[in-house]
C-alpha cells in the first residue's frame, strides 16, 4: 500500500470520525453557537457611558442555587430610595452561552428608574440541562425575597423578562407561576420540582423579546424562522433527539396560558427569528383579554434579524426601547 493511499485513508477516516462525533454529540452546534455570540456583539448607544454614571452595579451575587453558575446582578438608579419596579431578567444564547453582553440594555432601564436583578443560569450542556434554568430563577427570586433586608427592593411591583431562550426561560417560569396545573406537570414529570414562588399579585407583567414559545414548531424550522440545529441544541438542553417527547412539549406555553397570565410586552425580528410563534402568543393573549403591547415591523420595509432590540444604533431598535419604557411605565 502506496503512502498516498494510506494517506487518503487517514484522511477518510478522519472526516468519518468527524461526522459520527456531530451526529452522536451536540458540541459541535455547541461550539458554533457560541463563537456566532461572540462574532457578532450587540450594539449599546453612542452615550452608553452616561448611563453607566447614574447606576450601581452589585455584580455576582451568590443566589444560592443547587446547580451551577448561580449568581446575579443587581442593577439600581444611581440614587435609589427603595421604590421602582423591579425586572429579574434571563439572558439568551440558546440554553448553552452566558449572555452577559445584554447587560447594557438594563443598565439603560435602571436610569429609567427600574431595578433590574440579572439572573445567570447553568448552561447546557456542562453545567445543567432542562429544566434546571426555570428553577434556578426561582431561586433568584426566592434569595432576593429572604435576603431582601439587604437590598430594600420593592417586590411588591415585579416583573420578569428574558430575550431568545431567556424569554422562553422566563415566560415558562412566569406560565408555571400563573397556572398551578401547568406546575404541578411538570413536577410530575421532571425529578428538578417547582414551588409557587411569586404572590400573583405582585407579578406586574412580562417582557419577550425574541422568544421561544413552542419547540414543537420549530422542527423542522419554518421558512424564514432561525435555522439554527434545533436537534442539536435540543440534545443540549433537554438531553433528548426527539423533538415529539413529552418533557421537550412541556417546554411549550401556547397551551399554558391561562386568564391569570400578566399583560405581556412582545416584540421579534421578521427574519430568522420567531416572528410566528410571537404573533400566536399575541393572538392567545387577546382572546383571554390580557393585556398585550405588541411590536412588529414589516419585512417589506426593513429586515430585522433576531434579537434586533439589541442593535440601538437602528431605529428600529431605538424605537423598541422607547415603546418598552412606557410598558415599564404603565
Amino acid at each position: 500500500m502506496t503512502v498516498k493511499i494510506i494517506i487518503i485513508i487517514i484522511a477518510a477516516l478522519l472526516v468519518l470520525s468527524a461526522a459520527a462525533f456531530a451526529v452522536i454529540t451536540p458540541y459541535p452546534s455547541v461550539y458554533f453557537v457560541r463563537w456566532l455570540f461572540k462574532r457578532y456583539p450587540y450594539v449599546p448607544p453612542a452615550n452608553y457611558g452616561y448611563y453607566l454614571e447614574n447606576v450601581t452595579i452589585q455584580r455576582n451575587i451568590d443566589y444560592g442555587s443547587a446547580y451551577p453558575s448561580g449568581t446575579l446582578d443587581i442593577i439600581k438608579p444611581k440614587n435609589f430610595n427603595g421604590g421602582g419596579k423591579v425586572i429579574f431578567a434571563v439572558h439568551g444564547g440558546g440554553y448553552i452561552s452566558e449572555g452577559d453582553e445584554t447587560e447594557f440594555y438594563y443598565v439603560m432601564l435602571a436610569t429609567e428608574g427600574f431595578v433590574t436583578v440579572n439572573v445567570r443560569y447553568a448552561i447546557a450542556p456542562e453545567e445543567a440541562k432542562y429544566p434546571v434554568p426555570v428553577k434556578q430563577l426561582e431561586e433568584a427570586y426566592t434569595f432576593i425575597k429572604n435576603h431582601n433586608d439587604l437590598y430594600q427592593l420593592n417586590l411588591n411591583v415585579v416583573l420578569f423578562s428574558g430575550d431568545s431562550a431567556g424569554g422562553q426561560i422566563a415566560g415558562q417560569f412566569v406560565a408555571m407561576q400563573t397556572n398551578h396545573a401547568y406546575l404541578e406537570s411538570m413536577n410530575g414529570l421532571s425529578p428538578v420540582q417547582f414551588r409557587q414562588a411569586v404572590p400573583l399579585e405582585t407579578i406586574d407583567g412580562i417582557v419577550l423579546l425574541c422568544a421561544i414559545y413552542d419547540f414543537l414548531q420549530l422542527e423542522p424550522p419554518p421558512e424564514n424562522t432561525m435555522k439554527l440545529p434545533l436537534k442539536k441544541l435540543g440534545m443540549a438542553y433537554f438531553n433528548n433527539t426527539n423533538v415529539h417527547s413529552k418533557l421537550i412539549a412541556s417546554a411549550g406555553i401556547l397551551d399554558k396560558i391561562t386568564a391569570d397570565f400578566p399583560r405581556a410586552f412582545i416584540t421579534d425580528a421578521n427574519t430568522y427569528s420567531f416572528e410566528f410563534e410571537a404573533t400566536e402568543m399575541v393572538s392567545i393573549l387577546e382572546s383571554k383579554n390580557i393585556p398585550v403591547t405588541s411590536i412588529f415591523y414589516d419585512v417589506a420595509e426593513v429586515v430585522l434579524h433576531h434579537n434586533y432590540q439589541f442593535h440601538l444604533d437602528t431605529p428600529q431598535g431605538l424605537q423598541t426601547y422607547q415603546k418598552l419604557v412606557q410598558f415599564l411605565k404603565q
